[in-house]
Parts: C-alpha cells; structure tokens; sequence
C-alpha cells in the first residue's frame, strides 16, 4: 500500500470555481478523446440490457446540467453549499517515489503536492465538491492512458469511467445485464461477496469445473450447449476472476483465455472481467532462490474483446490501499453510459478527496513509468511474502493429507485436503451425511486454528451453496499478515489439521 501522510488548513478565503452552474453534472464520455486509429467500433449490445436498465438513462436532476451547454449561470437551483462552507484550505499528499526494478536505489524517497482549495482546472474545492459522475476529468484521463498502455482494447469506441470499488461495479453490472430468475455463470469457487449480490438481485450461480488455470472451457461449453430451459433463460453473463484468482489462486493461461473468449462469442456471452490482482505478478516459484525479471502481462479479456462484450473491473484496493473505495470500468461506450446513469443515482460519483488523492500520487507525482514502477515493488514484495508462506507450509504441514499449487499472481493460496483419509469419512464418500460431516470438519479445524492463533478461510464459503460439495478446502493469504509471523500461522494450522485427522507429529 502506498504510504501517504495527509494534512489540511483550515479556510477562511473566498469561493473557488464549481463544476457546474446547476448540479452534478456528468462530463459526456465521448469528451474523453481517444484515437481509434481505423479500429472497428465495438457491436451493439442493446439486446443484453436488462428489464430494468432498457430504458433507464440516468438522473433527472443532473440532465439540467447538460441544458446550459456551458453557459454561465447564476446557482439558484442547485442543491450544494457552496465553497465558502468548506472548512479545508488545502491538501498535501506525501506519496512513496518507487525506484524501477533493478535499480541500486536504496531507501525510501518522498515526494509532496500540495492541492490549494482555488486555482488551477482540479483543485480542493473540486474535490469537496459534487463532481462529474464519470470522474474528474484529470483522473479519467490519466486512467484512459494507463488502459491503452497495459490493454490497448481493439476497438475505437471504449471508455473508462470511476467506480466506488468493484464489489459496487458489480452490482451495477448485474442490474444491467441480468433479470431476477437469471443465472450467472462463473467458477466453481469465486468472490463471495459476488454470489451474495447476485441472489439479493433474484439471481442464480452456477459454477462451472476448475483446474490448476481456473475455469475450464470444455466445462463452459458443455453447461452452454446442454442448458435445460426448464431451469430458466439461457445464461448471458460470464462472470470471472482471470488473474490470481480470488480464492483459488489460479491465473488463466493466454491460450486458456482466447479459447473461453471463444465460447463467449459462440453463445454471445457478456464477460464480467473482474481483475484486482492482475498486477500482482511473482512468477514461479524457485526454492531458494530469488529473481528481479519481471514477468510478463497476460493478455486481459479486454485486450481480445473485438466486439465491445466485455465489462472489465480495475480496483486500487489491492494495488493501493482499499480505503479509498476507488475503481474504474472500462467498457463499451453504450455500457459505460449505463454504468453512469446507476450511478447517478446511487453513489452519484466517487468520494472527491479519494479522487484527488490518486491523482495527485498517479498523475502529478508519479506519471505512468512511476506507476509501472510502484507495481513491480509491489509484485517484488509480494513474490517474497509468497515464497515465505510457501517454505512454512513445505516445513509445517502434513503433505500426505495437504496439497497446493503455487500461486503465479495475486495473493491467495488455496489448500486442499485429502478428506478420505480423515477416520471419519472413509467409511462415507458417497453416503449423504458425507456432506454434513465435511462441514463439521472444515468447522473444527478452523476453530482449532483460531484456539492455536491462526485465521484462514473456510472453502465451502467461496461455493454458490455454500456447501462442502465433496471437498475440503481452505483459504489462506500472504497479503496482510507479517511475514516473520508465517511460520508460526502456518504450524498452528498444520497441528489443527493433524489434531482433527488425528495424525501425530513426527
């Protein structure tokens, strides 16, 4: 996480320029000019579009905004204070200068911006201020250029828009493309807080069969061809974690990814490409031994969208700092415009301190290669967190009953136990208590864990039902704990394991 110190003036001055002469008006999309250079524009994704979203443009209040065309008007119908109120002078960001990879640079070196409460196009007063639904112009700008450097998308008509974080893109997501009684198709274990929003929606998941690169395309496929319409409308939305996935660490391959693109366009798929650990890249794991090469970027599904299908989430939270519930989508001009119109009328924009903030540290601080830069520190020190973990579950945990494959990117380790050789369970693979014993299990070794001084994560949380489904399985992350502490966490959970598998240590 980048580290920042924040401090303010209090404010006695005069006003400072609004937005806008009437409300919080959004900042038609199309103004954030891209060169296309010849590129196809992207299919019409009309039919996709909810009930709901068909018809639905946004708030009513904020259309008055776009009636002036920029003429200068005197504010009595706007429901803001004005500047005057606002009881901050100015802002003063210290941001982390991150030396490149490689470099004989040592130490820690810092950098100021100040942001004052007038002057300038993006000042405090902007900041404290209602804004532009899509973001403040010098943010989305910034966040335009880093999509084309890292995904050059290959169509002309996409577009970036700010998000309150992606579990909120998410929900919009679902509202626009789906009805209630719809069915999500995603993997087998995947974000939870995306299966919760999806059946408060009135929406099913379905999980489809994973393996060592995540969500396989036979098992894609087969679900698609042999949908029965009895169980209801014929999925229309994909949605996936490519990269590091969220629980299971897997990352898709690029062959894996154009051949679930594919599919996509066979059965005309929308694809929900939520990615907040694409940029979290360690490589391999070489015991012993540690590496400075990067690695390189897999190719998005926004990179390969040809046809504007894919919804693709970005997230500062895991590249930055989660407190700031800043994102952005990147999308087809018609979806991002409906991204606006739900936004509009519920988080109506992303918290402007948030905003001034990044940009601030990304564009006037850092600038994209000081990005780039931050990201491979970052990747550097999450590589040396992993290899850490991964050496004490080597030590500490019993490998006749415990198994893993190692994470490339992200920051998850997703375990896997050998229930059959439990004393409990031999005598029961296919009895239906089964199930209810693999809970207890999963329930016992997470408490023993805890009563030993250790916190993981239950598999069967990551599963549509939240059921066991004949496997046992836990989460663990190398992200938040220190790292000197891994070889105590990971002992305390290997003893847990052999308690309830009443294994003795050798």
């Amino acid at each position: 996480m980048a580290m920042s110190t924040v401090s303010v003036v209090h404010s006695t001055t005069q006003p400072a320029p609004l937005w806008s002469t009437v409300g919080a008006k959004t900042e038609p999309i199309q103004e954030v000019l891209l060169n296309d250079n010849g590129k196809p524009y992207s299919k019409s994704m009309q039919h996709h579009f909810s009930t709901e979203s068909k018809d639905f443009s946004g708030s009513s209040l904020k259309k008055l905004a776009t009636r002036l065309h920029g003429r200068k008007v005197i504010p009595l119908g706007t429901g803001r204070p004005t500047p005057d109120f606002y009881p901050w002078e100015s802002l003063t960001v210290r941001g982390i200068v991150p030396h490149p990879l490689g470099s004989s640079a040592t130490g820690v070196e810092t950098a100021d911006y100040r942001v004052t409460k007038h002057g300038s196009t993006y000042n405090l007063s902007n900041g404290l201020n209602y804004g532009p639904t899509v973001g403040s112009p010098s943010l989305v700008r910034f966040l335009t250029e880093h999509v084309e450097i890292m995904h050059h998308p290959s169509y002309a008509d996409w577009r970036v828009s700010l998000t309150s974080g992606s579990t909120a893109a998410l929900e919009i997501a679902f509202r626009i493309f789906c009805n209630r009684g719809d069915t999500v198709l995603a993997e087998q274990f995947t974000y939870p807080g995306a299966i919760e929003g999806a059946k408060l929606l009135g929406l099913a998941f379905e999980g489809v069969e994973m393996d060592v690169e995540g969500l396989r395309p036979a098992a894609l496929q087969r679900i698609l061809r042999e949908w029965d319409l009895s169980r209801g409308p014929k999925p229309r939305v994909l949605y996936t974690v490519p990269t590091g996935q969220n629980p299971t660490g897997a990352t898709q391959s690029t062959e894996r990814r154009r051949a679930i693109y594919g599919i996509a366009e066979e059965h005309d798929l929308i694809i929900i490409e939520d990615d907040p650990y694409y940029f979290l890249r360690m490589g391999v794991y070489p015991p012993n031994q540690e590496s400075t090469a990067k690695t390189p970027h897999l190719p998005s599904y926004l990179s390969l969208d040809r046809s504007g299908r894919v919804v693709r989430l970005d997230s500062a939270a895991k590249i930055l700092a989660p407190g700031l519930r800043t994102g952005w989508v990147t999308a087809s001009a018609q979806i991002i415009e409906k991204f606006i119109a739900y936004q509009e009328i519920t988080t109506v924009e992303v918290n402007g301190p948030s905003q001034l903030m990044l940009w601030s540290l990304l564009d006037q601080t850092w600038g994209h290669q000081g990005f780039s830069s931050w990201l491979d520190h970052i990747s550097s020190a999450y590589r040396t967190r992993r290899d850490a973990l991964l050496r004490a579950c080597d030590q500490y945990l019993p490998r006749d009953i415990c198994a893993w494959d190692t994470p490339e990117y992200g920051m998850f380790l997703w375990l896997r136990l050998n229930w059959a050789r439990h004393p409990l369970l031999r005598s029961k693979l296919e009895a239906v208590e089964g199930e209810e014993l693999l809970s207890e299990v999963a329930e016992r070794i997470n408490n023993n864990a805890i009563e030993n001084g250790v916190q993981v994560t239950k598999g069967l949380l990551f599963t549509p039902n939240q059921q066991p489904n004949g496997e046992l399985q836990f989460r663990l992350t190398f992200a938040a704990a220190p790292a000197e502490e891994f070889e105590r966490a990971v002992k305390a959970l290997g003893d847990a394991v052999r308690q309830e598998f009443s294994v003795t240590c050798e």
